[in-house]
């Protein structure tokens, strides 16, 4: 079970419970050494200061190393850069693995890890010059295609950023918190991302990049910095570049020259209560300026300024004076042990997505999480006109009742209640719930007539315009309001079963990179991903439901004409909002599982046979599959030799024993 609060708790005894908790990370699955370190900074705000000191990424730690023989002290903080360049240059993308070996070295060692990334313009290629790229220009646009998904450069830049986001996994998996400074002095011209203020700005970069790491890599290790460069000369003011307060943890300045007590006003304003920091100087704040500005939470030096510009008396003023914390003084040491020591004994996240999960649907998970390493769940799919049809021909065929029973909740009123009195039945006979959501289009709430999987439904499929489509997504507007009435409506069902105890896999809004499904083929931030996020907020924040296990499900090895349909990353709602991840496929192909897993990281994955029974071994041999689900029997006009393969390769699966299912009901 992962220990969320444990660490901060440990932290909380360590620092005497002094105001540890005012400031909780923006991202609500921060992990808990994260939750710590942040805790840790707020606790010594106004008290205390880290020191820290950054470098190069092909200079190990070298500037670290300095800092201890000028001072006789090791700063607190390390800092890395994740390079643009290449060969042996100080600055060289080839340095990256060895750079985060340094930062497991030196986290290992007591220190706190802070890390940057001189991004090279999207519309380059590695290696690049400083000069050219780092400090190049986007047309504006360039910089309208960079921040629209699915644009060949909204790609490139995706592309460029995952191979950071392999880096920062590593050290996500080795449980070490990172304050993660973004695209820093954004306020300034001097870098390609800087110098665009608004809402479309160089915030707006800063917010993808935030939605990227957090909801399609759960780089939830990370803390996020927001930083602008002292608002003078060619940096413009602060608050026509901040992200908003949801999107950072850390407001920080670089400061080279006078530590004006302005500036320190100025980001105390903007914190608004959060902590804040010195992400660069060049001369050491001195003593006397902590003494006058005693909110900054730690500084970091850059590289060889901590010689260059700093005379050595001033190096030790500032590494002695006694509110600076220093890698191995008592105060940072024992917060960060208490941090490691907690980190060390976690097991892998296996906890609902949803805050405060009922005990049915935490049991339905870890169930599911060791279900690949025992017998994994066979589940039948019902019509919801018919909602016990389905299993009882199973039941007929095979003489063992599924494991799995599954229905939907996309028809009317009565078909709801009469799937809701099934499932009541059929979890008292142990079985699990999943249920699908196919609900009408809320533009106009009326019925046609699709075939899927061989049966005729009533499920709705019409298409909402992209005007409607920008309404359905406003809150406040009259679609969205339909759509909250619709989602309200179907939530009193789903309580009916939290009230019953009952869990629920839920598969809302299904193959969203399909064809035919109103909510289908809409790619990007604002795409169908975006429909799915915004209904686990409804039903988790609006309507409380504690009870669902969040599925979802993606159209797996058809074959697509051309390119516009897009991947299935292109329509994935991010894995803050999944608890799995299922391949709905009417022919089993063996590379999609490998395909899944990539983007699942770590979620449990299902499968939903629509047509083609396999034989059990393609199911099971090598094969992480955590549930595996029929659907509903082919129409009745295929010929006999169809509907007696299909037949008998359910039988096959239900005699298997690394399949489960159950004994029938008596």
């Amino acid at each position: 079970m992962r220990m969320k609060w444990f660490a901060a708790l440990v932290l909380a005894a360590v620092l005497g419970g002094a105001g540890w908790a005012q400031t909780t990370p923006v991202n609500p699955h921060a992990t808990s050494e994260a939750r710590a370190l942040l805790a840790f900074l707020d606790s010594i705000s106004g008290k205390a200061i880290v020191s820290g000191q950054h470098n190069y990424p092909n200079d190990g730690s070298r500037w670290t190393d300095l800092s201890y023989d000028l001072t006789g002290k090791y700063p607190g903080i390390f800092g890395g850069d994740f390079g643009f360049s290449g060969g042996s240059d100080k600055d060289s993308a080839l340095s990256r693995p060895a750079m985060i070996a340094e930062a497991e070295r030196q986290y290992r060692n007591g220190a706190i890890v802070t890390l940057i990334w001189h991004e090279l313009r999207p519309t380059d290629d590695e290696p690049v010059t400083f000069h050219d790229s780092v400090q190049g220009h986007l047309s504006d646009y360039e910089w309208r295609q960079l921040l629209t998904p699915g644009t060949p450069l909204y790609k490139r830049w995706c592309a460029q950023v995952d191979v950071v986001a392999g880096y920062l996994r590593q050290l996500r998996d080795a449980h070490i918190p990172v304050l993660y400074r973004p695209y820093h002095e954004m306020n300034g011209n001097w870098f390609w991302w800087g110098g665009r203020p608004g809402k479309d700005g160089s915030a707006a970069l800063y917010r993808q990049l935030y939605d990227r790491f957090v909801n399609i890599h759960h780089l939830d290790n990370l803390l996020w910095v927001w930083n602008a460069n002292a608002p003078s000369g060619g940096a413009q003011r602060l608050d026509a570049y901040y992200p908003g307060p949801q999107y950072a943890d850390v407001v920080s300045m670089d400061i080279y020259g006078e530590f004006k007590q302005e500036y320190y006003d100025k980001s105390i304003a903007l914190a608004a209560g959060k902590p804040i920091a010195l992400g660069e100087v060049g001369d050491l704040p001195s003593p006397e300026v902590l003494d006058n500005q005693p909110r900054w939470t730690y500084f970091m030096e850059w590289n060889e300024w901590i010689q260059t510009d700093n005379s050595l008396d001033q190096a030790n003023a500032v590494y002695h004076a006694p509110q600076v914390l220093s890698r191995d003084d008592a105060r940072l040491a024992a917060a960060m042990a208490a941090i490691r020591k907690a980190a060390a004994g976690m097991a892998p996240d296996a906890e609902p997505v949803t805050p405060g999960a009922t005990r049915e649907a935490k049991a339905l998970l870890a169930r599911l999480h060791a279900a690949p390493g025992e017998a994994a769940p066979i589940g039948q799919e019902n019509d919801p006109s018919a909602p016990g049809e389905e299993t009882a021909a199973i039941v007929q065929l095979t003489q063992r009742q599924p494991a799995i029973y599954a229905s939907d909740l996309g028809g009317s009123l009565e078909s709801r209640q009469a799937v809701l009195k099934e499932v009541l039945r059929q979890r008292a006979n142990g079985a699990d719930i999943y249920l699908s959501w196919h609900p009408v289009c809320p533009s106009d709430n009326t019925y046609s007539s699709r075939r899927h999987s061989g049966v005729p439904t009533e499920y709705k499929h019409s298409q909402l315009s992209d005007f409607e489509w920008n309404e359905l997504l406003t809150p406040g507007s009259a679609l969205n309001d339909r759509w909250i009435a619709q989602v309200d409506e179907v939530a009193a069902t789903l309580r009916e079963l939290e009230k019953a105890g009952v869990a629920v896999l839920w598969n809302p809004y299904p193959e969203p990179n399909g064809k035919g499904y109103w909510w289908a083929e809409r790619k990007g931030i604002r795409g169908s991903g975006a429909l799915y996020r915004m209904l686990f907020d409804r039903l988790v924040d609006g309507d409380g439901l504690r009870n669902l296990v969040w599925v979802w499900e993606t159209e797996a090895g058809q074959s697509q004409p051309n390119n516009d349909a897009g991947e299935p990353s292109d329509f994935f709602p991010g894995l803050l909002y999944i608890d799995a991840v299922e391949a709905g496929t009417g022919r089993l192909d063996p590379r999609m599982y490998r395909d899944l897993e990539k983007m699942a990281s770590g979620k449990v994955l299902g499968i939903e046979l629509t047509l083609q029974i396999p034989p059990p071994r393609l199911l099971t041999d090598s094969i992480g599959w955590a549930w595996y689900l029929a659907g509903p029997r082919i129409d009745l006009s295929a010929d006999s030799a169809t509907r007696g393969a299909r037949e008998e390769g359910l039988r096959l699966l239900y005699r298997d024993p690394r399949i489960a299912s159950l004994a029938p009901a008596r």
